[in-house]
């Protein structure tokens, strides 16, 4: 685990345990590193801004001195906050302490989520590539468990969607020739930093376009739209947060359309909202997604 997921890693744990003194022994197996690396830790927080509190004595401990902003544990804002402190050179502890918090975000938080160690180390170094065009190499298992070898790439963008970490770089492959590939982050392993590449603006735009939809497992696939009618501002809130804020919202008329790269990367986010106080008003869609929980129910009644 690197310094800067360790460092992360003991933020969250402490914002999690608020309430109460957290021990330096706990948090040294927490992170796998000696007393003394927290208290070095624990100074490092404390000269960018996180204050912790310490209790001396057998019952002593830390403990953060007020709990963090929630919208800060966002997986976007961190993602975010990773850039700009590999831009910047500067520390990520820094960088998310002075990362501008957008209002649309912090008045619909996301439940805490701390990205795992394996993560946040391949994204350190995904992003430092990134800001200086340099390709990478790195072994890759992809979500099926086929091993794909070592591959080289150009990295572009780290996005976030459906629960899950990507990583989109152009790939030349000697059958297909060149084209925007994915890759789950969490699947990545062995990263090599490579040679300077020069950014393709063909590809820093395929790039941005992903990033409007919601998923992006199925890149060749077509665009699918769904339309939904919300009853109130409160279903609203809790349809736009599902959909991870890709959403277009027309308060006029009460809908919300998002996009997205296949009809099934829709379904799990609308299982999860319910029909109960939302309208599906595009009739394809809905027809669709009727076969799609009929065939799942006759899975169920198979097992």
């Amino acid at each position: 685990m690197s310094h800067i997921a360790r460092e992360l890693k003991m933020l969250f744990y402490l914002n999690s345990n608020i309430n109460r003194y957290v021990k330096i022994d706990e948090l040294a197996d927490l992170l796998e590193i000696t007393p003394r690396q927290v208290r070095r830790y624990r100074d490092d927080l404390d000269q960018n801004g996180y204050f912790v509190d310490e209790l001396r004595g057998p019952a002593g401990g830390y403990k953060l001195a007020e709990p963090l902003d929630k919208s800060l544990m966002i997986p976007d804002n961190i993602m975010l906050a990773l850039n700009i402190a590999a831009k910047n050179n500067e520390s990520l502890i820094k960088s998310l302490k002075d990362l501008p918090i957008s209002p649309k975000i912090n008045k619909n938080i996301i439940q805490n989520e701390i990205i795992s160690d394996n993560i946040m180390d391949n994204s350190v170094i995904i992003a430092n590539a990134i800001n200086d065009n340099k390709n990478i190499s790195f072994h890759y298992i992809d979500r099926e468990g086929k091993d794909r070898g070592v591959l080289t790439v150009s990295p572009y963008k780290i996005a976030h969607t459906n629960d899950t970490y990507y990583l989109l770089a152009k790939y030349e492959s000697k059958t297909k020739g060149s084209y925007l590939a994915k890759y789950d982050i969490d699947m990545i392993s062995n990263i090599l930093i490579k040679e300077e590449f020069i950014p393709e603006e063909e590809y820093t735009k395929e790039s941005d376009e992903y990033l409007k939809y919601y998923g992006i497992k199925n890149t060749n696939s077509k665009e699918t739209k769904l339309v939904l009618k919300y009853n109130n501002e409160s279903i609203l809130k809790r349809i736009d947060r599902i959909f991870e804020y890709k959403g277009i919202i027309d308060k006029t008329n009460k809908t919300y359309t998002v996009l997205s790269r296949s009809e099934n990367e829709l379904y799990y986010p609308l299982f999860k909202l319910g029909t109960k106080d939302i309208e599906i008003l595009n009739n394809d869609f809905k027809e669709e997604y009727k076969n799609y929980l009929k065939n799942q129910l006759k899975e169920l009644e198979n097992l």
